[in-house]
C-alpha cells in the first residue's frame, strides 16, 4: 500500500508539472492571440460554468471516495460507483439547463452567451470525470489519470495551435477546448473499466441516503465556490472585460500551483478518514505528516512567485497583461494560505465535521461577496486579489481551530519555522538575482540544502514524507 501511494504521487507531480507547462503554453497562447477583452470572455465563460458544475456536484465526489473506501467487495464498489455517477449525470444537465436560461438574462455580450452554451459540454464531460476520478483514487491508479490528464491537454494545445493558424474567432477558441474534455471523458471512461463497470442506476431511496451526507458537504462547496470563482463573475459586472483578463492571468497562475497539494491531499485522504476514529492517533500521525509536507513546499512557492510575479507575467500573457504581476504579487499570500486549507478542509470531512464546517465556509463566502461589492467599483482586479487573500486567512485559520477544539490535535511548528527560515535565506540569495529570471530562479534551489542543514528534513524523513507514514517530525 505504502509503494503504491509512493508509485501514485510521484506519478501525479510529474504529470502535474507537464500539465502545469502545457497549461502555461495554452494561457500564452490564448492571451497573444486573444486579447486581454476576449480572453476576460473567454475566463468569464468558464468561470460562470464553474459556479454551476460545482453546485451539480452536491458533495457527491467527497461522499464516493469515503464511502467506496469502505466497500468490503468490488460488487459493493460497482453498486456505489454506478448509482453515485447517474446521480451525477442526471443532476449536471439540469444544472447546466438552467445556466444556460440564466445567462440569457444576464446583462452580458452575445458573444459571452453563446460561449456558454458550447462551453456547458465542458461541464459536462468534466463532471462525469470528476466522479469516475474516485475510483482511480480508491484502487491506487492515479498514474491512468494522470496519463488522460496530459493527453487531453495536448489535444487541447494541438487544436489551440490550429485555431490561432486558421485565425478563427472566440467561440471556437472554447470549442476546443470542449473537444480536449471529451477526448479527457472517453480516455478516463476506458481506463476505469478493467477496475469497475459503471452503468447507469436509478436507486431512489439510495440516493435519498446518500444525500443527506452529501449535503452538508454540498453546502460548503457551493460557499466555496461562491468565494473561489463568484469574484470573477462580479467583477465582469462592474468592471470592462479588460479588468477580467487581467485578474485572470494571474488567478490562472494561482490555480496552476494549487492543484499540486490537492492532489497530495487527495492520496491521504482515504488514509484520514480511514483513521478518523478507528485509530486517532495514526489519524493525527497523519494529520501532522501532511502539515509538515505542506509547510516544505507552501512557504517557497509563495515567496518565489511574490517576487518573481512580474517577469512570471510578463513570459505566461505577454503584452497588455502588466497589471497582472502586481495582482499575482497579491495573490501568493492565497497560495501559501490554500496549501493548508486544502488539509483543514478535507480532515474536516474525514472527522464527519462537514456539518460545522459548512458554516465556515459560509462566513467566508458572506464575507466575500460583500467585500468584493464594497471595493470592486473603486479598486477593481486588486480589490478582487486582497478580498480572495483576507477570505483564506478567514477560513484556513478557522477550520484549523474547529479541528483543534472538536479533537485536540493541534499540528506542531517545528517544521514550519525551520522552512520559513530557509526561505528568507532563499530570498536573500535570489535578490542579487531577481533581474534575470532564469538565475534567479536557479538560486531560489537554495532553499532546500538550507533547510536540510536546519535539519526540516533528513534523508529518513524524505521517505516518510514520500510514503506517508505519518512521521511528526519533533
Amino acid at each position: 500500500m505504502i509503494q503504491k501511494i509512493s508509485y501514485n504521487l510521484g506519478i501525479a507531480v510529474f504529470s502535474r508539472f507537464i500539465i502545469g507547462a502545457i497549461g502555461l503554453i495554452t494561457i500564452g497562447i490564448l492571451t497573444r492571440s486573444l486579447g486581454p477583452t476576449a480572453y476576460g470572455y473567454y475566463n468569464l465563460v468558464f468561470a460562470y460554468l464553474f459556479i454551476f458544475s460545482s453546485i451539480a456536484d452536491l458533495g457527491l465526489y467527497t461522499v464516493f471516495v469515503r464511502e467506496v473506501s469502505k466497500a468490503e467487495t468490488s460488487q459493493e464498489e460497482e453498486i456505489i460507483a454506478s448509482k453515485i455517477f447517474t446521480l451525477r449525470l442526471g443532476f449536471i444537465i439540469l444544472v447546466l439547463l438552467v445556466a444556460i436560461l440564466l445567462v440569457f438574462i444576464l446583462p452580458y455580450p452575445s458573444l459571452v452567451k453563446l460561449g456558454v452554451v458550447v462551453a456547458s459540454l465542458f461541464s459536462l464531460f468534466s463532471s462525469l470525470v470528476q466522479i469516475l476520478t474516485g475510483i482511480f483514487q480508491k484502487h491506487l491508479r492515479l498514474y491512468l489519470v494522470s496519463l488522460a490528464d496530459v493527453i487531453s491537454r495536448l489535444c487541447q494545445l494541438v487544436l489551440l495551435v490550429i485555431a490561432v493558424y486558421l485565425k478563427l474567432g472566440l467561440i471556437l477558441f472554447i470549442g476546443a477546448t470542449v473537444i480536449a474534455e471529451l477526448v479527457h471523458f472517453i480516455l478516463i471512461l476506458l481506463f476505469s473499466k478493467p477496475l469497475i463497470k459503471v452503468r447507469i442506476s436509478v436507486d431512489f431511496e439510495y440516493w435519498r441516503e446518500v444525500l443527506k451526507v452529501a449535503l452538508p458537504i454540498a453546502a460548503s462547496l457551493v460557499f466555496v465556490l461562491i468565494y473561489f470563482k463568484l469574484d470573477t463573475v462580479l467583477l465582469s459586472l462592474m468592471k470592462p472585460a479588460y479588468d477580467v483578463g487581467v485578474y485572470s492571468v494571474a488567478y490562472k497562475i494561482l490555480e496552476a500551483v494549487i492543484f499540486l497539494p490537492a492532489i497530495y491531499i487527495g492520496l491521504i485522504m482515504p488514509l484520514l478518514s480511514k483513521h478518523a476514529f478507528a485509530n486517532r492517533e495514526e489519524f493525527k500521525k497523519t494529520f501532522q505528516s501532511a502539515f509538515n509536507t505542506l509547510s516544505i513546499f507552501a512557504l517557497p512557492f509563495a515567496a518565489y512567485i511574490f517576487v518573481l510575479s512580474d517577469p512570471i507575467v510578463r513570459i505566461i500573457g505577454g503584452i497588455g497583461f502588466e497589471q497582472s504581476g502586481p495582482v499575482l504579487k497579491i495573490l501568493s499570500f492565497a497560495i501559501l494560505m490554500i496549501f493548508f486549507g486544502n488539509l483543514g478542509g478535507n480532515a474536516i470531512v474525514a472527522l464527519n465535521l462537514q456539518k460545522k464546517g459548512m458554516w465556515i465556509y459560509l462566513a467566508g463566502a458572506v464575507f466575500n461577496v460583500a467585500t468584493n461589492l464594497i471595493f470592486i467599483p473603486r479598486y477593481s482586479y486588486f480589490a478582487a486579489a486582497w478580498t480572495t487573500v483576507a477570505t483564506e486567512v478567514l477560513i484556513t485559520f478557522w477550520m484549523f481551530w474547529l479541528i483543534s477544539k472538536e479533537t485536540g490535535i493541534s499540528p506542531k511548528k517545528t517544521i514550519i519555522a525551520k522552512a520559513a527560515v530557509a526561505t528568507v535565506v532563499m530570498l536573500i540569495v535570489m535578490r542579487p538575482f531577481l533581474g534575470n529570471f532564469i538565475w534567479a530562479t536557479l538560486a531560489a534551489i537554495s532553499y532546500f540544502p538550507t533547510l536540510f542543514l536546519l535539519k526540516g528534513f533528513t534523508k529518513e524523513d524524505l521517505r516518510e514524507i514520500i510514503s506517508l507514514k505519518g512521521n511528526t517530525y519533533s
